[in-house]
Formats: C-alpha cells, sequence, structure tokens
C-alpha cells in the first residue's frame, strides 16, 4: 500500500513539473508566432492574422470589448490600430511561458506603448493615453502540430498600483 501510494505521489508531482515546462522545440515556435504578433504591432498590418490564429480566436482589449472569431478580432485590431494606434510605437518586453497540457501553453508578455489618443487618433488635450506598459495574457493551442493564438487578453499596467502589491511587499 505505502508503495502503491508512493507510485502515486511521484507520478502526480512528475506530471506537474511536465505540465511547467515547455520543450525547447514548443517554446521556440510560440516564440515565432509571438513575433508575428509583434511585427502587426508595429507594422499595424493584421492581414496574416489567420496564419497564427485559430478560426474562433478571442480577444478582450483594455477597455472590455470582446471580440469573437477570426474575422471580429482581426478587423477590431486593423480598425483601431489605423485609428488612435496610427503612429504609436509598440515594444515589446519581458515574456514567460508555461505549457498547461502537452498543446495548451500560457504566455504573458508585456509591451511598453507609446502615447494614442482614444477613440480616434485625435488629440483634444484630455485624451491622451499610453506611454505605460500593458501585460498581454495568451493561450496557444497546437493544432496539427502548429502553434496558434486561441485567446488574448491586455492590461494596461498601473504603476502606482503595482508599487503597493500586497503580495510584493510579503515577499521581501
Amino acid at each position: 500500500m505505502k508503495a502503491l501510494l508512493f507510485s502515486l505521489v511521484l507520478a502526480l508531482g512528475a506530471r506537474g513539473a511536465i505540465a511547467q515546462q515547455l520543450p525547447p522545440a514548443d517554446a521556440a515556435a510560440i516564440r515565432q508566432v509571438l513575433q508575428r504578433i509583434d511585427t502587426n504591432y508595429k507594422d499595424h498590418k493584421f492581414s496574416e492574422m489567420a496564419t497564427y490564429t485559430t478560426p474562433d480566436v478571442s480577444w478582450v482589449n483594455i477597455v472590455g470589448m470582446w471580440w469573437r472569431g477570426r474575422p471580429d478580432v482581426q478587423l477590431a485590431h486593423q480598425r483601431i490600430f489605423d485609428s488612435m494606434f496610427k503612429g504609436v510605437s509598440f515594444k515589446q518586453g519581458e515574456v514567460t511561458m508555461r505549457a498547461i497540457t502537452p498543446d495548451v501553453a500560457l504566455v504573458n508578455m508585456y509591451y511598453e506603448v507609446g502615447a494614442y489618443y482614444p477613440p480616434d487618433g485625435v488629440n483634444r488635450g484630455v485624451n491622451k493615453m499610453g506611454d505605460d506598459q500593458d501585460l498581454l495574457t495568451l493561450v496557444m493551442v497546437k493544432k496539427q502540430g502548429k502553434w496558434l493564438l486561441a485567446a488574448g487578453h491586455n492590461t494596461v499596467v498601473n504603476a502606482q498600483a503595482v508599487a503597493n502589491n500586497p503580495i510584493a511587499t510579503i515577499k521581501k
């Protein structure tokens, strides 16, 4: 009985360790997808989005708009990058990724976003946003050997709130 219990604990522990680390080839393939996203953010052209997203991809933006399905996600990105993000700089920062299962990975990626003027890119003197950091949470899935973006969520990082993070003060 003890041997069975010990084997079960080992098996569960090994499964947890595997669920965290991506094989190097998968991590490299996901980084290629992230590079394509980064290229689209910088050139503001999303016509190739179909090559790195699932047909049922969904995206939640910083104000809670929820776009569902590749046509809507692609169109929404193109429209906001053609308007309020026109000429805005995007710089990819720290990326972390971990396996949830062998075919599902969670990616967190920071972006530095330049100044922009919602809703249409016009500076009205009171509508400046940006010059901050965003945190993207992406769900990647492996379909027929290819990693694709299945879901994304973008959050503006509030630097003041982060400085007062109760967990960070506990860990110090």
